[in-house]
Formats: C-alpha cells, structure tokens, sequence
C-alpha cells in the first residue's frame, strides 16, 4: 500500500500536511509510537502514529522527526487529541526531510488506520505468493502434462473446465508501473479469474473463464487511457477450450505481442484476427507443427553445419533476405561469389530444393522462420535477418 492510497481512502479522513513528492512511498508496516526518539524500534517503510505526547519545546520536533528520516520511515500521521494544534517546528522539521506528514481527523483513532494498512499488506503479500504460483504454471506451461496444468489451475483458482484466453503485455513507453499489479486489479470481474505472472514491464494473463478478444482489448484500451503517457503492446490468443491448448495459446500470444510493438497509438493489439503476414500465421500454428516442418527442411543442413563448422543455414537465410542475389549474398558474408554458389550447391544437395524455384525458396524461408523464438532468432541462435561477417570454421569442408 502507498501513502497515495490511504489519503485516498475517504473513511480516514487523514489530510495532507507537507510531502507531496513522496506520496508514491510504499508503507510496510503502522506503528504508533510516543517515544521520544524511536528509532530503535522503526524498520524501513514504516508508517509513524503519533498523539505528539513527546513534545514539549520546539527542539523535540527536530529530534522526532530525524528519528524517523534516519529509519527511512514512509511517514508520518499526527493526531491533535493531545497536542491540539499542529506544532509549526513539526511541519518544518518533516519538509527540511522531505517527509510526509499526515493529519488525522479529530475523532479518528489510529486502530483504524493500523488495521487498514495491516489488511492491505496481507492482501499485498498474498497476492505476491499468487503471482510466484502463477509464474511457476506459466514457465511450464505446455511441457508439462494436460492433467498437471489442471492441477495448477485448481490451486490457483480457476477452473479447468472453463475456457481460457492467454494474454501477453509489454510496456513499451511511459512511466515505470508494475504491469502485472495493474492488469491484475483492472482486468478483475465477476465470472471470470486470472493468472498473472510476468515482470513490471512484461506480463503474461490468462483470463479463465468466458471473455472475448474484442472486450479484452477494450479493456486494456480503457486501462491505459487513464494512464497518459503510457503505451502497451499485447497479444491476445483465441479461447482455449482445453487445457492441452493452453501452450500454444501462450505462444500465439507472445508472438502476437512481439508484432505489435511496432503498432501505433498508445495500446497496439495482435491477435488470430489480425493475420495479415506470414509471422502471425506461423504464430497461428502449433509449435510441434513448426518445428516438424523447419526439421524435415532445414534438419540435414543443420546437421552438415554441427560437423563441418560450416554455416550454410546462414548463408541460405542471407541469401533468401537479399531476394536471392549472389553479390550482395556474397559481399554481406565477405565471401567469393564461388564459394557461396558451392555452398548453396550443398543446400540443394542436402534439402531437394533449388533455388530456381520460388516454391522452393519460399517453403526454405518459411522453415527458417519456423524456428524465430521472440527475440528475432531462430532456434539455432542465428538472426532473422542479414548478417556480416565471417566465422572460424567458415567453409571447412570447401
């Protein structure tokens, strides 16, 4: 909880004296406190009640309030039952520290108070337990069995039998937020549960229970309009109807993310719908099916490449990039144009294919494709796009 959000809290009526800048403060814990200098007793994040019974002369402000800076409290909460009026050095000793200090309303005990924050950071530290339970399904999310994805979403809440949406989210601008948090509180509604894992700048959520792609958008349209400034890029898979699909409707997710982050306007949204290019259609495809299809193709000149040292995926994928050109192939990969066309004499050898025919180089592109991981890299760690440079090794079986 942060102190924004007990002054925001209408039933405690606390007032805000000085301290403006740190109201982002995250408070760990209240404790009420009439000692003079208790700085023995304070811990870090610390919410300070006091009725000011250790005040007396002016000086005792100073000797409070530096108690409570040198224990990097969050702030300070004065109630006026004892004290009757707020004491001047007070307000100057907590602004010379930039220190928060609050007012209490008259007739408002500190329990109240002490109990919200108290509920509030058990509500906080239980969702943090939630959110490391949640991320550990979705690191293991479709290499595990459907029966244990089952087991943990039961533990987690949601119901298996329920259809689930998979989301993914990235903040691509804007102020720093805790992605997950957010999404979590502004996705919440009736009928439906989430999984939220992810990290403040990225996060993965699956929504169990019945919510289409169109009301998800919109809402993470409306999320984000109340945040100016702040810009999204997510991808939101189809239903999942069965927990065996839940993997691959991660998968379509994040790849429908990784494409929207070139999208304009503040929140860009990828999803099955919006296929409009070869990379959201192989999203769309089971990831056993991919990878099927780039082993049956590409698999002999993988294996030529582990041998020889050579690097013929590479010179195929520079070659397809530059539509095919022999000199721009060769000069991007500091080769003779002989070597390069011997190398792509051994990639027909080893695929059935020929770079005469553009069915053939185009199911080579798409296999080399197949393979692109969220980072722009195949499987095999080489760059979608063009490189330069040349690796020891290269050519050791010319």
């Amino acid at each position: 909880m942060r102190l924004e959000d007990l002054l925001a809290r209408e039933d405690l009526r606390l007032t805000l004296v000085t301290g403006s800048g740190a109201l982002d403060r995250e408070i760990l814990r209240a404790y009420p406190t009439d000692l003079p200098d208790p700085r023995r007793y304070l811990r870090s994040g610390d919410l300070v009640l006091t009725s000011g019974v250790w005040y007396s002369q002016p000086s005792d402000c100073e000797r409070f309030a530096d108690a409570l800076w040198a224990s990097d409290a969050a702030g300070l909460v004065v109630g006026l039952v004892v004290l009757g009026e707020l004491p001047a050095e007070l307000v100057k000793a907590c602004e010379r520290r930039r220190l928060p200090l609050l007012l209490a309303a008259p007739d408002q005990a500190f329990g109240a108070i002490t109990e919200v924050v108290t509920a509030e950071g058990f509500a906080a530290e239980q969702r943090r337990a939630e959110r490391v339970r949640a991320q550990t399904l979705l690191d293991v999310l479709g290499r595990i069995p459907p029966g244990e994805v089952s087991a943990h979403l039961r533990l987690l809440g949601a119901d298996p039998g329920l259809p689930t949406t998979a989301m993914a989210v990235t903040r691509t601008g804007g102020p720093e937020l805790d992605l997950p948090e957010l999404l979590h509180e502004g996705l919440a509604k009736k009928g439906r549960h989430l999984i939220v894992g992810g990290t403040s700048d990225e996060a993965i959520v699956l929504v169990n229970g019945r919510a289409s792609r169109k009301s998800l958008a919109d809402e993470l349209r409306a999320l984000i309009a109340a945040r100016p400034g702040t810009s999204i890029a997510a991808g939101i898979s189809e239903m999942a109807s069965s927990v065996s699909q839940l993997g691959e409707a991660l998968e379509t997710a994040r790849r429908g993310m990784e494409s929207a982050r070139s999208g304009p306007g503040p929140v860009s949204i990828m999803s099955l719908a919006d296929i409009d290019s070869f990379d959201m259609l192989l999203a769309a495809l089971p990831a056993a099916t991919r990878r099927s299809f780039r082993d049956h193709l590409l698999g002999p000149v993988e294996e030529y490449d582990a041998r020889h040292g050579s690097e013929l995926l590479r010179t195929l994928d520079t070659f397809l990039e530059t539509c095919g050109s022999w000199q721009r192939t060769a000069d991007e990969l500091y080769v003779h144009v002989n070597t390069l066309r011997y190398r792509m004499q051994r990639i027909e050898e080893l695929t059935g294919r020929r770079m005469s025919s553009m069915r053939d180089r185009t199911d080579l592109y798409l296999a080399l494709r197949s393979g692109q991981t969220g980072s722009g890299q195949d499987s095999s760690g080489h760059s979608s796009g063009r490189g330069s440079g040349q690796a020891a090794g290269d050519d050791a079986a010319t």
